[in-house]
């Protein structure tokens, strides 16, 4: 019993490493598109305050 639990998982750990390559690329792209909306969100936030405050400057200057 324990020999065949070894070899069951001596192959899953075989097709593991096969896929390993597509595996981290996927990660990667995983992590990329997460960044990606991450600063796209960060920069909507940084444009909204910085309208914000131009139009109170101008609204106190007016």
């Amino acid at each position: 019993m324990i020999v065949q639990t070894t070899n069951a998982n001596t192959q899953m750990l075989q097709k593991t490493w096969a896929a390993f390559p597509f595996t981290k690329i996927r990660e990667r792209a995983f992590e990329g598109a997460f960044l990606s909306v991450a600063l796209i969100a960060m920069a909507g936030w940084v444009y909204f305050i910085t309208l914000l405050l131009v139009r109170l400057m101008l609204w106190f200057l007016n």
